[in-house]
Formats: C-alpha cells, sequence, structure tokens
C-alpha cells in the first residue's frame, strides 16, 4: 500500500497533463501537492528537518543551471531569426545537390541537431521545418522535421545531460558518455525512417545512405562524449555529419565534372559567423578555466553552477556580438516570455524530485519495483523514460521528474547499475518529439501549409491535423523503445 501512496504525486502530474491537458507547469505544481500532502499524512514519507535547507539549495541551483542556459539560449535564437541567419540556412540546405531522400537524411542527422543542440526549444524547426516542406508535401515533411528533433539528450547545449548528472551526484562527462552508448542506435533509426518517408525510388541505396548519415551522428557523439565533451557535443556532432555529407557532395560534384561549383557548398558566411561565435566562446571559456581561473561556482551538496563552464555566457556573448554589444529590448522580452512556462515547469518538477527522494517516497516505489523479475526492470526503465519526456514535453522536465527513482530501479539489476540514468535520459529525450506542444509547434511553423492552403509540391491539397502527428508520433516512438529496450537489454546482459 506504501507504493501506491508513493506514487500518487507521480500519477497526478502525469495525468494533470495526459487526461486534464493542462500545461507542464500546472502538472508540477499538482504533483508538488499531492506530495506535500502525502509527506504531512503519512509519517513514513516525513522530511528530515537538517535537510529541508540543503535540499533547497540544490534544487534553487538546478534551476540556476537551467535557467543559465535557457534564457540566453533563447535570446540568441530571436537574433539569429531577426537577423536572417535561419533563413540563410534554409536557402544553403535547399540548394545543396543531393536526391530529395539524401537531403531529409542529412536535415535530420545533420542541420536540425547542429541548431537544436545549440539553442534548444524546437529552434530547429524554424529551419527544417521550411527546408522539408521545400522538398516533400506536408505530411511527409512535418514528419520528417519531428524526427530531426532527436538530438535532447544534447539539446541546449547538453542541458538536459547535465541537470540529470546533477540529480544523480555524478560528473556530466560520465553520464553523457552514458548516454551516447544508449542513444547509439536511435539515430540510424530515425534517420532511416525519415528517408523512407520520401518514398524513395531505390528503398534499400536510400535507406544505406540515411544508416551512414545516422551512425556518424551517433559515432561522433560516443567519440566526443568519451573525450568529456559534452555540451557541445550535438552541435558538434551535427556539424561533423553535415561535413560528411558535403563531402560526398563534392564528391559527386567532381564525378559529374561539376567540381569548379564546390565552393557553393560552403555554408553562407553569416551562418558560419554566427555558429563560430558561440563555440568560438565555449572554447575560450573551457581554455580559461583550464589555465587556472577560477570558474565562479557556487556548490551546494552535489549540485554545482559554475559560470564559466556554463555555456550561457558565451551564448549571450554570441548573440550581443551579432547586434554589436547592443541589447535588444524586443528580443530580450520575448525570450523571457517564451522561457517563463517552461522553466516554471523544471522548477516545480525539480522541487517535486527532490520531496519524493528525500520524503522516501522515491526509495518506496524502487524497493516495490524492485522485486519484479530483472527482465520486467530492464523492459520498464525505457518505458518510464519515454513516457516522463512525453508527459513533460521536455528531457529536462522528464529527467528532474524520473531521474532519481531511475537511478534506484538500475541498481536491482545485475550488469544495468551503471546505465539507468543513462538510459532515462536518452528515453526521456527521444520521446520529446512526441510530446503535445512539439506537434503544436511543428504545425504553427508549417503555417498555413499544414491546412493544405498555400504553394508548394503537394498543390495545396494535403492538410495535416494535431492527431495525425501524434499517431505517427507514437508509431515512432514504438521502435525507438524497441532500440532502447534491445540496448538496455544488451547492457544488462554484457554490461
Amino acid at each position: 500500500m506504501l507504493w501506491a501512496l508513493a506514487v500518487a504525486p507521480l500519477a497526478v502530474a502525469l495525468g494533470t497533463i495526459t487526461w486534464l491537458r493542462r500545461p507542464a507547469h500546472w502538472a508540477a505544481a499538482a504533483g508538488v501537492a499531492v506530495a506535500a500532502a502525502a509527506v504531512w499524512a503519512v509519517p513514513d514519507f516525513a522530511l528530515p528537518a537538517g535537510t529541508l535547507g540543503t535540499s533547497a539549495a540544490e534544487a534553487a541551483l538546478l534551476v540556476l543551471n537551467a535557467a543559465a542556459v535557457m534564457v540566453p539560449g533563447v535570446y540568441l535564437s530571436q537574433v539569429l531569426t531577426r537577423r536572417g541567419v535561419h533563413r540563410s540556412l534554409q536557402a544553403w540546405v535547399r540548394a545543396l545537390p543531393l536526391p530529395g531522400p539524401a537531403k531529409a537524411a542529412l536535415v535530420v542527422a545533420g542541420i536540425a541537431p547542429t541548431v537544436e543542440a545549440l539553442t534548444g526549444f524546437g529552434v530547429s524547426l524554424l529551419v527544417t521545418v521550411p527546408v522539408l516542406l521545400a522538398l516533400a508535401p506536408p505530411p511527409t515533411a512535418l514528419r520528417q522535421a519531428m524526427l530531426g528533433m532527436n538530438i535532447m539528450p544534447w539539446g541546449t547545449l547538453g542541458l538536459a545531460t547535465v541537470i540529470g548528472a546533477a540529480l544523480v551526484g555524478e560528473p556530466a562527462s560520465t553520464l553523457g558518455a552514458a548516454s551516447a552508448v544508449t542513444s547509439a542506435l536511435v539515430f540510424p533509426l530515425v534517420t532511416v525512417w525519415a528517408a523512407l518517408l520520401a518514398r524513395p525510388r531505390r528503398r534499400v541505396r536510400a535507406a544505406a545512405v540515411a544508416a551512414a548519415a545516422g551512425a556518424t551522428l551517433s559515432g561522433a557523439l560516443l567519440v566526443l562524449n568519451h573525450l568529456g565533451v559534452v555540451q557541445p557535443a550535438g552541435v558538434l556532432a551535427g556539424l561533423a555529419t553535415t561535413a560528411a555529407g558535403l563531402a560526398v557532395c563534392a564528391a559527386l560534384r567532381l564525378r559529374t565534372g561539376g567540381g569548379e561549383g564546390a565552393a557553393a557548398l560552403l555554408p553562407p558566411r553569416d551562418v558560419v559567423y554566427a555558429y563560430g561565435l558561440v563555440l568560438g566562446g565555449i572554447a575560450l571559456a573551457r581554455a580559461a578555466t583550464a589555465a587556472g581561473v577560477p570558474p565562479l561556482a557556487l556548490q551546494v551538496g552535489g549540485v554545482e553552477f559554475a559560470l564559466l563552464s556554463s555555456p550561457g555566457p558565451p551564448l549571450l556573448l554570441g548573440a550581443l556580438l551579432l547586434d554589436r554589444g547592443r541589447p535588444h529590448r524586443a528580443d530580450a522580452r520575448a525570450a523571457l516570455v517564451r522561457v517563463g512556462r517552461p522553466l516554471a515547469a523544471l522548477s516545480g518538477f525539480v522541487v517535486l524530485s527532490r520531496v519524493m527522494a528525500d520524503s522516501g517516497m522515491a526509495g518506496a516505489l524502487g524497493s516495490a519495483v524492485a522485486g519484479a523479475p530483472a527482465p520486467a526492470v530492464v523492459l520498464a526503465v525505457p518505458a518510464l523514460g519515454m513516457l516522463s519526456g512525453f508527459v513533460t514535453g521536455s528531457n529536462v522536465g522528464g529527467n528532474a521528474l524520473m531521474m532519481p527513482l531511475q537511478e534506484r530501479l538500475a541498481q536491482g539489476v545485475p550488469g544495468l547499475e551503471a546505465w539507468g540514468a543513462a538510459l532515462q535520459n536518452s528515453a526521456a529525450g527521444h520521446a520529446v518529439f512526441t510530446a503535445l506542444p512539439m506537434i503544436m509547434l511543428v504545425l504553427a511553423v508549417a503555417g498555413e501549409r499544414a491546412e493544405g492552403r498555400g504553394d508548394g509540391p503537394d498543390g495545396g491539397r494535403d492538410a495535416v491535423r494535431e492527431h495525425d502527428l501524434l499517431r505517427f508520433g507514437l508509431r515512432a516512438a514504438a521502435a525507438v523503445y524497441a532500440a532502447l529496450a534491445l540496448t538496455a537489454a544488451a547492457l544488462a546482459a554484457f554490461g
């Protein structure tokens, strides 16, 4: 009976989103209210008085880590949009000399991860949706755009991985390296799916090209995270995949005698400049801390916020340099509005996670599930992770909600002990593209084209509705779950 009371806050939070269809910050508040009531009513769930101050400070630092990336990241995306950088990137991708399926694979495994890893919050859709709509009818293009949102464990410069690592008290490099392993099968899977959605004439050839692109992304993430490069790993891996695709384009041009136009394959100067500013700022900050410059860190318990190690300052500096040092008030206001609700939801889920962990609720749930057979736990861990990402619409929110419980569950399965947090991080991130907020953003960016109006290769005939994309997302999520479950079973067997 105790486990049923312990799961009540999670059930209420999930039900608030799925059944009542309320925003994530409402769901977090409802979960916290139920958890507080359980602590008050159930003696077994009492919060130790001596830990309240430390837990509150740790929760505040976790939220500060997120806010320091979210606010400047969204502000940068506003600047990039206003200055036409996203528009230049769209035009360049459209002009690449690749077949439609191969170009879709490059967008899903290269362009989308690069943009989303740098800015986060679905900003890559501002680039990928118009590009893909120029290549395919809306029903195909919007589904491909959804599949391009799978970099989430490294989105917003690895924010979910950094927060997840802090929640379980381990270095971000450790969780990043483990997550690169647990996500390795997902990227080739979604890239092949995106290419086959285009109905290519040579399906085997298109699938092989797409699999190679997805494998390049997975391989780059494995190498970078193994080297301890976690926060910019998604950007660099996406760039590496894009560079590999451009190398194929150049080889094809040379083979067909079109080598004189190879310079057209290079990204636009404004795109290179904007992205280079941010990556250069991150590299300089890392070099400064390596040279002994104090990282300006705050630490409480196992949670730390280090200003020079955060990607927030390089994001803000890059945005200011693009505007020649002049803050843009309208963009700043828009960024604060866009960040408000996600940050409120994250704060609520962080508080809920802390209350459940400190009061013994997470322990009661872990003990209840620990009695299940090991194969059942192996299958449950990625399922719970994907559920958390789906209902919160956020990799960070999903981790804040479920990470401590997932780590505890994995401890009871031999071979899986070191992989519970990584499976949660990967599963929550790879389920975000199925969440209703993300689907609504896809439709909003598509605008009239999603309603079957406007010009394009579809001839204005094909309308796409919310339930269409939701059904597709759930089918794709089932395939992603199969890949994650297969990985979890292999890790449990050979780990």
